[in-house]
């Protein structure tokens, strides 16, 4: 070998070498930790408990920034974005409250509860069967924001059976 390139070659190799043996940044890769579902049930719980009681600010501090509804209300048929949620609901509210003592006044009782997360999202499913004839099947859809279950979507949809 020429006698220039051999210590070159050696230099090379010490820096090759020497730069393999620096240590690198360490990153830390944190894997999202999805919530436990007891986390998201009890905010279910507590959604419905608001509702339940009719309290105004613990329920309207249970929805999301921007939440959708489909109510099962024949005098609302389409889904109801925003800000048109809270106006809805309190329009239900205040007939509750006129036509019923309470609290409780929906006396809410969730059969087949089943709630499942998906990283930062959790379905809540369920059924209500307060009156003979008809099952009330519900879909909540909660987000985190901010650290906390928030509902992002709710589903009311009401079916009649055969039982009347």
């Amino acid at each position: 070998m020429h006698r220039h390139v051999r210590p070159v070659l050696i230099l090379a190799s010490l820096v090759l070498a020497s730069s393999c043996a620096q240590p690198r940044p360490h990153v830390e890769v944190t894997p999202a930790v999805p919530l436990d579902q007891a986390s998201l049930i009890t905010a279910a719980e507590n959604f419905l408990r608001s509702f339940d009681n009719m309290d105004w600010e613990p329920f309207r501090a249970s929805w999301s920034r921007n939440p959708t509804v489909f109510f099962p209300f024949a005098d609302t048929p389409e889904r109801v974005d925003g800000k048109a949620v809270e106006a809805r609901f309190r329009t239900f509210f205040a007939d509750v409250r006129s036509r019923r003592p309470g609290p409780p006044y929906l006396h809410l009782a969730p059969r087949d509860l089943r709630a499942d997360t998906f990283g930062s999202a959790g379905v809540v499913t369920f059924t209500l069967g307060q009156r003979p004839g008809d099952i009330g099947r519900r879909t909540l859809l909660f987000v985190l924001e901010n650290g906390e279950w928030k509902l992002a979507h709710l589903h009311a949809s009401v079916i009649e059976t055969d039982e009347r």
